[in-house]
């Protein structure tokens, strides 16, 4: 097992959980400070749920252990764990109202908070989410984002040794979820607990964690601040989920062209900029991915110097930007983010500028970052 000293807050080592065939994790090591956010995302069935449950007691590890402030966890019971954790099925007591739902941890023994300040901290948090409107009103007669929304109350009205919020806000309509994601992150950064919010939203997570987890298939890609996730993906993985939009990564080979390297396949050859020739040479193989970051890339006319020639394949206007699809000889997409509004018409012939921040570069039998992706 990984040797692993845990920081005071909460720890997992090595932890590994099989269902039946499915490895939901494998080998998670991590740590989360008091007062921490961290933020964990991956696609849906990567692991994310059954990593909180793991830490609240509600599954059992079959192997490495959960500690608390370095307190082993491994034969301690849910309901003395004095975990906090808003569930993605919102798991709300359909008879009780929503203000006694989120009252009902606090009724609870342990709760650690005098019952004369219960109120006051349900309604406020009920304030806070907006749906102190709805208090009295049962389950059945909410939303689906008024039931998270109360759900979440009832998580963040407690005074947890840990606070889990798997998918806290995503079903809410976007312009909500942006208002209260902020007024959340505030909430737990005046807390002395652990966080884990949960979420398959990269740009989510970016924005909430302190440092971010990047997980997939069970196993942690990435720990690291939003930073370090955003402009040094460790792997190929990472790098495909996470961005606006993420990278496009193409595989290919290294190719010499007198003193300079080329990263080459079907309908494109771009020299590496020297930061990123110089580990190119250095990898095991003359097979690699290429990386290219969405926001870093110029569109330009097809016999531009220095431009990979190709074809508009899409054109997708937001407003405050664009996003348009490259396609090059042998079918390969490349995404575009351009703020400029662009006069392109699908079809036609273009051209691509790719500058040395636009690449990165990966192993393509490891997925492994090679060095230079740091640029």
């Amino acid at each position: 097992m990984t040797s692993f000293q845990p920081r005071a807050g909460l720890a997992l080592s090595g932890v590994r959980k099989r269902f039946g065939a499915t490895l939901a994790l494998e080998g998670v090591t991590l740590s989360v400070g008091p007062g921490e956010v961290l933020a964990i995302t991956g696609p849906s069935g990567a692991g994310k749920t059954t990593l909180c449950r793991v830490v609240a007691g509600l599954e059992t590890p079959d192997e490495g252990s959960v500690r608390f402030g370095g307190e082993p966890m491994d034969h301690v019971p849910p309901d003395r764990r004095r975990v906090a954790f808003m569930f993605e099925s919102y798991a709300l007591y359909p008879h009780l109202s929503v203000r006694d739902n989120a009252l009902s941890p606090l009724r609870a023994p342990g709760g650690g908070i005098p019952r004369e300040r219960h109120r006051a901290i349900v309604d406020e948090t009920l304030g806070l989410l907006e749906i102190a409107h709805l208090a009295d009103r049962l389950p059945g007669a909410l939303s689906g984002g008024q039931k998270q929304r109360a759900a979440l109350a009832r998580a963040l009205v407690q005074q947890p040794r840990a606070l889990l919020l798997d998918e806290p806000i995503s079903h809410l309509d976007a312009k909500l979820r942006h208002k209260l994601r902020g007024a959340i992150r505030q909430r737990l950064m005046t807390r002395d607990s652990p966080s884990i919010w949960s979420t398959p939203d990269g740009l989510e997570a970016l924005s909430v964690g302190d440092r971010v987890a990047v997980i997939d298939h069970g196993r942690i890609e990435q720990i690291g601040t939003p930073e370090d996730i955003w402009l040094r993906p460790a792997t190929m993985t990472v790098a495909r989920l996470i961005g606006d939009p993420p990278m496009s990564v193409l595989n290919g080979e290294l190719e010499g062209e007198g003193d300079a390297l080329v990263f080459a396949r079907e309908g494109l050859r771009l020299p590496l900029p020297a930061s990123l020739a110089a580990d190119a040479a250095r990898a095991t193989s003359r097979r690699v991915s290429l990386g290219l970051r969405a926001g870093a890339l110029n569109l330009a006319a097809a016999d531009a110097a220095g431009a990979a020639r190709g074809e508009i394949y899409s054109h997708e206007p937001f407003g405050k930007h664009e996003i348009i699809t490259f396609s090059v000889a042998g079918g390969a997409q490349i995404k575009i983010k351009t703020r400029a509004a662009a006069r392109v018409r699908i079809g036609e012939t273009a051209g691509l500028i790719c500058p040395p921040e636009a690449l990165a570069l990966f192993d393509t039998e490891t997925g492994r970052a090679l060095p230079a992706s740091a640029a």
